[in-house]
This record gives structure tokens, sequence and C-alpha cells, in this order.
């Protein structure tokens, strides 16, 4: 079997882990790189109290993961749903 048959057959599968993959990284940037550096710079302002910088790059991160993840996980869905119609076969 061919790369490119075995990549069209699991063509779901492999956008659904890039999809989680795309989320795990891009939390992980936001929160862990990104957020510790808006928090810090927030507090210093006198904008919000402490706990609440950790709160608002948490929530940061999830938005910014969720909407870099998106487009792969509904790709995903969709070759999934396809494929399940395909292979169904015609209707009697």
């Amino acid at each position: 079997m061919s790369f490119y048959r075995w990549a069209m057959r699991n063509g779901a599968g492999i956008l659904f882990v890039t999809a989680l993959l795309i989320f795990i990284v891009s939390f992980s940037a936001r929160f862990f790189l990104y957020g510790q550096e808006l928090a810090s710079a927030m507090n210093t302002e006198g904008m919000t109290p402490p706990k609440m910088n950790i709160f608002t790059s948490f929530w940061a991160a999830i938005g910014e993961a969720a909407s870099r993840g998106v487009w792969s996980f509904l790709g995903a869905c969709l070759l999934y749903r396809l494929d399940r119609r395909a292979g169904e076969g015609p209707r009697a």
C-alpha cells in the first residue's frame, strides 16, 4: 500500500491528531511563554489582582488554542462523515 493511499484512508484521524497537537502547542505557547509576561506587565501597572492574571492568561490561552485548531478539527469531522457516507453504499 502506498503512503498516499494510507494517508487518504486515514485522513480524518491524521487531521484529528493534528488538531490536538495544534491545540496543545498553541495553549502552551500562549499560557507558559506569553502569559507570564502579560501577567507581570499587568500586575506592575496595577490593572488586575495577581490571581486574576493567571485566570485571564488561562482563558486567553484556551481561546487562542481553540481558534487555531478548529479548522483541522472541522476538516477531520468532514472527512469522517464523508468516509462513512461513502462506505454505506447505495440506499435501497
